[in-house]
């Protein structure tokens, strides 16, 4: 029996009844010993004491024991736990990696083959355009040699039987002479031949059953006009004889080049009296016949994007619907030109040395040269009316001019002009008054003598707006220009090839128009913008520089129409290089030639000779 409970099992049937919980955290071996969980001996027996495994510091040394098992076995659990865990993920990671990997692969796979698939496909397309487009190119080449060739056989084969028809008729007029000495030759129109002959360009005019001539320039585009039934009609100004008399002194025809170095006499227009540098506060000249001031608006002026005016109507004896730009700039001789005046200080003058007026579109006058020329003349000043500036005008009595524009900045252009609107002086005032000469044309101009010219260059100077060299091509042209020992007034610059042509030329893009329009589209205008920095550079360097503005077009149509769309749209190029790129108004000088300097020689219409070109001319001056 004392064996029996000295076991675990007989000691747990002993004192179940007695104790709440079981005894789980010893054990009494069969010699008496107490252990707990982890085998460490509580209590062993002795001779005369026996361990008691119901000794509550026994049991509380156990639990305390299995407490730290059993944190110590959650421990490893946990770690396992964690470890499996860390495993699954980094499997679980590896395998999706591997898996990106792969749709990556086969994604660049199939990309790459979907690419050189389209890539074969546009070589394949675009060779098979090319071929296509050879193909054609050829017919069409060969197409137009042969309808050339035809075109030439049958022309030569009429020339042929023309010439040998003429010489049939000569042979027969000559034996029927012969046979007849007294037989006269035919008659000829000799007053039709003289006027082919010196005025060849007067069958470019239209005349009205009435003799009157029909204005050439009409058929140009112009603004939409806004008719105020309202509006009071105005009186067209009045002009003297005496202004007559100096306008036509100054439109009769000037010697453009001589063989002597004689100097002529040059007239000094009244507006140049009181020609000195005065600033803002500048008083009206006594001379003066009328002086007007405003101050200018965006309705009052034009932008590159509008079209011109129409020119005014007649609506009453002495009444007009309203007044030209010339009038409205001072320029009243010239404005009132009409159609048809016969323009010449020697009443005297045979008809063959007379001039007339065949175009006025209210900013601008065309008149018909002796020799059958064309000469074009308008306001010189017009550049210089901006929104924001204040224009004084003072008009003298012989037709010339003299204006004050002042800026809103402080600073003012004076200008001096003839009657016929040319630019005579232009002097440039900053806000502190220093002086700048920009043009003067009131010194005496010395006569040009072609032959001591330097011979044209077979390649002129070309300054580039796509290079960085504008400024050392300018000052190379410059040298040469300074090498010929003179220099000429801005009359002769633009009047005479020889001497403008020495001027470096600034390369510019083809600008299109409209047909007949003088006005620049929004794409146009971003197309000046290279030639608008190059500009800005040459002036950063000198702000003296004077520009001309050239304006050139093609031989269809009218001569004297094109002379005035020239000028017009080298006008608005002007313009358009002030309003968007900040070129000064008063560095740049404007001139139209129209058709008398094409650049490829044909009389069809030819994109190239539509352009516009920019020399620069300050050496030259």
């Amino acid at each position: 029996m004392k064996r029996f409970l000295n076991s675990t099992a007989a000691l747990s049937v002993a004192v179940m009844n007695i104790q709440p919980w079981p005894l789980v955290a010893q054990t009494l071996t069969d010699v008496g010993t107490v252990i707990a969980a982890d085998g460490t001996v509580l209590c062993e027996p002795t001779a005369d004491l026996a361990c008691d495994p119901t000794n509550a510091d026994l049991i509380l040394q156990a639990e305390k024991i299995e407490e730290e098992i059993a944190k110590a076995a959650a421990a490893e659990a946990d770690a396992k736990a964690k470890d499996e865990a860390d495993a699954a993920a980094a499997e679980a990671d590896a395998k999706a990696k591997a898996e990106a990997d792969a749709a990556a692969a086969e994604a660049d796979a199939k990309a790459k083959a979907e690419a050189d698939a389209v890539a074969a496909e546009a070589d394949a397309k675009a060779k098979a355009e090319a071929d296509a487009a050879a193909a054609e190119a050829d017919a069409k080449a060969k197409a137009e040699a042969d309808a050339a060739a035809a075109e030439a056989d049958a022309k030569a084969k009429a020339e042929a039987e023309a010439a040998a028809a003429e010489a049939d008729a000569k042979a027969k007029e000559n034996a029927a002479t012969a046979a007849d000495p007294a037989a006269e030759a035919p008659a000829q129109d000799t007053e039709k031949l003289a006027t082919e002959t010196e005025n060849p360009t007067a069958a470019d005019l239209e005349v009205k059953d009435d003799g009157t001539i029909i204005d050439p320039s009409a058929g140009l585009k112009t603004a939409e006009e806004v008719i105020d039934p309202t509006a009071v009609p105005v009186t067209a100004p009045e002009v003297s004889e005496e202004e007559i008399k100096s306008l036509s002194n100054l439109l009769a025809p000037e010697a453009t080049v001589t063989t002597t170095e004689d100097a002529p006499e040059t007239a000094q227009p009244l507006a140049s009296v009181e020609s000195g540098a005065k600033p803002v506060d500048a008083a009206p000249s006594s001379d003066a016949v009328t002086a007007t001031s405003e101050t200018l608006t965006e309705e009052s002026t034009r932008r590159a994007t509008e079209e011109f005016a129409a020119a005014p109507q007649v609506v009453a004896p002495g009444k007009k619907n309203k007044l030209s730009d010339l009038e409205k700039a001072g320029l009243v001789v010239l404005g009132a030109l009409a159609v048809g005046t016969i323009l010449n200080s020697n009443k005297q003058a045979s008809s063959t040395e007379q001039q007339q007026v065949v175009s006025n579109t209210g900013d601008r006058v065309v008149v018909l040269q002796p020799d059958g020329s064309y000469q074009i003349y308008k306001d010189d000043d017009a550049l210089m009316r901006r929104p924001g500036n204040t224009l004084r005008t003072e008009t003298f009595k012989d037709g010339s001019t003299r204006t004050f524009i002042d800026r809103p900045d402080g600073s003012q252009i004076v200008t001096i002009r003839n009657a016929t609107g040319r630019v005579l002086q232009r002097v440039h005032y900053d806000a502190q008054g220093n002086e700048r000469f920009l043009i003067n044309d009131l010194e005496p101009e010395r006569p040009i003598v072609v032959s001591n010219l330097p011979k044209p260059r077979n390649r002129p100077i070309v300054i580039s707006t796509q290079d960085g060299d504008a400024a050392l091509r300018a000052a190379l042209s410059k040298r040469q220009i300074e090498s010929i020992g003179r220099t000429f007034s801005l009359r002769q610059v633009r009047d005479i090839p020889q001497v403008r042509h020495l001027a470096a030329m600034i390369d510019v893009d083809n600008i299109t128009f409209a047909s007949g329009s003088s006005a620049l589209s929004t794409s146009e205008i971003n197309a000046l913008s290279d030639l608008g920095t190059t500009m800005q550079n040459i002036l950063d360097a000198n702000p003296n520089e004077v520009f001309l503005i050239e304006g050139h077009t093609d031989a269809v149509g009218k001569a004297a129409m094109n002379l005035a769309l020239s000028d017009r749209r080298a006008e608005t190029v002007a313009l358009a290089l002030t309003e968007y790129f900040g070129i000064p108004p008063e560095n740049m000088v404007v001139q139209g030639y129209g058709e008398g300097e094409l650049l490829i020689d044909t009389q069809a219409d030819e994109k190239r000779n539509r352009r516009a070109a920019v020399r620069i001319i300050t050496p030259l001056l």
